[in-house]
């Protein structure tokens, strides 16, 4: 995110900090005070001696379990996986003003640019998501990792979005409204075509995936979210999901335009939900009230992206 999170207080910050991870301190005792990155899409980023942390956006369907699955994953000799730090406390989330909080050792390049991989790196991505794919069954991870289900959780959001655009409800909700409204009108024939092929691919990926081994999957393996220089790290594990493997290779393909992997129908499927649940974020955004700050002016960048105007 371009802009701190006001309901965050910087001094509860140091509150965990103190409390949990004395070990990064100053030599006299004292944590850093934290430094803000304006980065990322989904949490506010803050530097605060070695460690980093992360305030996370996404309230809807959060998952402790998956970070404490990326924990494990760094323990069984995945030193890829870029794990959160547990608190003396033993947890891995934390509470602060009702967001969750991840703490994570300090990495420089995850503060810089993200770099543009070679062909070899994207070789090394891969082989290291196939060992996180058959890192274990179910059964055996004792972290309370999401199934995939092929639903959509965006599906109310998403609707109630829509229809308040199309029924031109929302141009006093901020700059946004009446261009949300013009652009959803323009391409609700897209829209509906979309909604209504990706339920389908749904159904059709849930009958097939049906007594398969499930993968655990990343989800999300894009620039932000890996490390490419000498080595290749992965982070931002809280997406995480037991899966078909064509979850990441959906959007290993999206974020690097590798060659298609895998089924073609779980490829359609994964690539589908990920464009509505983009458009369902934003739309909701612009839906309600906003004030058309940098946040706001990169989402619709980002909208239009998924939903160009034409």
């Amino acid at each position: 995110m371009l802009l701190e999170n006001k309901l965050v207080e910087r001094r509860s910050l140091l509150r965990l900090v103190a409390e949990n991870f004395q070990d990064a301190g100053r030599g006299d005792g004292e944590a850093e005070e934290p430094e803000f990155f304006p980065l990322g899409e989904d949490s506010w980023s803050y530097r605060c001696g070695s460690l980093w942390i992360s305030v996370r956006r996404d309230l809807d369907g959060h998952f402790p379990g998956a970070y404490e699955a990326a924990v494990l994953l760094r323990e069984g000799g995945k030193d890829f996986v870029l794990a959160p730090l547990p608190g003396r406390d033993g947890r891995v989330v934390h509470d602060i003003a009702g967001f969750p909080v991840v703490v994570f050792p300090y990495v420089e390049r995850a503060a810089a640019a993200p770099t543009v991989p070679d062909a070899a790196q994207l070789v090394v991505l891969v082989r290291q998501l196939e060992e996180v794919h058959r890192f274990a069954a179910p059964a055996g991870l004792s972290a309370d990792v999401p199934v995939e289900d092929f639903r959509f959780p965006f599906e109310s959001d998403l609707e109630k979005a829509l229809q308040a655009a199309l029924n031109d409800e929302i141009a006093g909700h901020g700059p946004y409204g009446r261009r949300l409204t013009a652009l959803v009108t323009r391409r609700w024939d897209h829209l509906t075509a979309l909604r209504r092929d990706a339920a389908h691919a749904a159904d059709r990926c849930a009958a097939r995936w049906q007594g398969e081994r499930p993968a655990l999957t990343h989800g999300d393996p894009s620039p932000s979210n890996v490390l490419f220089g000498p080595d290749v790290r992965i982070l931002d594990w809280g997406g995480m999901m037991w899966a078909p493997p064509e979850r990441d290779w959906s959007a290993v393909t999206r974020a690097f335009g590798t060659p298609p992997r895998g089924r073609a129908e779980f490829l359609r499927f994964y690539a589908q939900r990920w464009t509505l649940a983009e458009i369902a974020e934003y739309a909701a955004r612009f839906s309600g009230p906003h004030t058309g700050d940098a946040d706001d002016d990169a989402m619709w960048e980002r909208l239009t992206r998924y939903l160009p105007a034409l």
